[in-house]
């Protein structure tokens, strides 16, 4: 019965520290500055030359990438040190990591689609048809990470995100195309990137520097 408690325990706590890597907004505000990304793709297209169309928000998203990365290394990593998750949180990140994959892969197959035919379009109205790739392609492939990750906040941002793509349909009906998308996706990035910040200021402000580390 006392190693069965251990065991228990020992799973508890490593869910527990799981948790706590997540608690510092760095992946908020990541997901809001690739968000911000999409709609300066979706924007930049029609006004820039290439490269600097295509360039441009794969920039944003590696700044996007590498202020996570620094993040993690000098804000999370000081405050709860290098943690070494065992098998079980290792398969949830790899089935994120598939599901995203996956998804990416249709999203590119379809965007060549629509590349190759521009006027190929559902079945469905304008506004109905960016609700539905919105929900289908965004929506439930964030769910699913949410749900391996073990992360909350993010079926949040499944919603908000895949709602994007209905809000910017609605806006061009006051705003001028291609500005709409980027007045959408600057939305709702904002409301994600605020969210991050947030918990990244609660975060630093739950776990301190060991004093031993400062000096």
């Amino acid at each position: 019965m006392k190693k069965i408690t251990n065991n228990i325990d020992l799973k508890e706590i490593e869910k527990k520290t799981w948790r706590s890597t997540l608690e510092d907004g760095l992946l908020d505000i990541y997901f809001g500055i690739l968000v911000l990304s999409i709609g300066l793709g979706m924007t930049l297209g029609d006004l820039l030359p290439e490269p600097f169309e295509s360039l441009l928000p794969i920039i944003i998203m590696i700044i996007g990438l590498i202020f996570f990365l620094l993040g993690k290394k000098f804000i999370t990593q000081p405050r709860l040190g290098i943690v070494k998750f065992g098998f079980r949180q290792k398969n949830r990140k790899l089935k994120t990591v598939l599901v995203l994959s996956i998804n990416s892969i249709i999203l590119l197959i379809l965007f060549i689609i629509r590349l190759v035919n521009p006027d190929l379009r559902l079945i469905f109205p304008v506004y109905i048809e960016g609700l539905i790739i919105g929900l289908l392609f965004i929506t439930i492939p964030l769910c699913f990470a949410a749900y391996f990750l073990q992360y909350t906040k993010l079926y949040f941002i499944a919603i908000l995100v895949g709602l994007s793509f209905f809000l910017s349909d609605l806006l061009s009906i006051v705003i001028q195309e291609p500005f709409d998308a980027l007045v959408a996706f600057s939305i709702t990035s904002s409301i994600i990137i605020i969210l991050g910040i947030l918990s990244l200021v609660k975060f630093i402000r739950k776990y301190q520097i060991p004093k031993e580390m400062i000096t």
